[in-house]
């Protein structure tokens, strides 16, 4: 009896799993599709309700828009008040900091959300800061970005197979995580962004 009553328990609790993998409304097998142009990895992105194409820039410490984004987006007038230094692979330019009312990456939205805005910016950059409460791994195979919440150790849902973006097909055989903060690359064993191998 109390084995019956246990075996049902453990199941009822089994069938909330999916639900419980979430972190507010991101499930933990969150995909974020990119396409690829030369080495950059595009990542559709809506904000203030406007589709862009932003460079997921894992070096970007903010999300970084240029003039003509902020043509596409109708903003022609804002305070010079918030003024920035970016630093970039260039040197020092200048920028400034807006306020957006919304920005969405999937089903991850974030409202009021400071972006820099860089004139001499010739790309608009998603930084690896937007996913700030994710770990992540790029999946080259399934050409997606995967979302794991901090503090979950699920990186797939064992209840669904990821949907490939495009057919699959074999590519480099190289995943990058970052983890609370480090980035670790497997190609032939796990290594660390400097080398070291793990």
């Amino acid at each position: 009896m109390i084995v019956r009553i246990s075996l049902i328990v453990l199941l009822f609790f089994a069938s909330l799993l999916p639900a419980l993998i979430t972190c507010g409304n991101v499930l933990a097998d969150e995909s974020i599709p990119f396409t690829e142009r030369g080495s950059l990895k595009y990542i559709a992105v809506q904000i203030n309700g406007i589709p862009l194409q932003l460079v997921f820039d894992t070096g970007a410490s903010s999300l970084v828009l240029s003039s003509a984004a902020l043509q596409s987006l109708g903003i022609v007038e804002f305070s010079a008040n918030r003024k920035l230094e970016s630093r970039t692979a260039g040197g020092i330019v200048d920028g400034y900091v807006l306020t957006m009312n919304s920005v969405m990456v999937g089903s991850i939205l974030k409202q009021n959300y400071d972006v820099a805005y860089v004139p001499a910016s010739t790309e608009n950059l998603l930084g690896a800061s937007f996913f700030a409460n994710f770990n992540y791994y790029i999946d080259e195979d399934y050409k997606v970005i995967r979302l794991i919440p901090k503090g979950s150790f699920v990186f797939d849902s064992p209840w669904q197979p990821p949907t490939p973006v495009e057919p699959q097909r074999t590519g480099s055989e190289r995943i990058e995580v970052e983890m609370d903060g480090k980035k670790y690359i497997y190609g032939q064993g796990w290594q660390d962004s400097q080398g070291k191998e793990q």
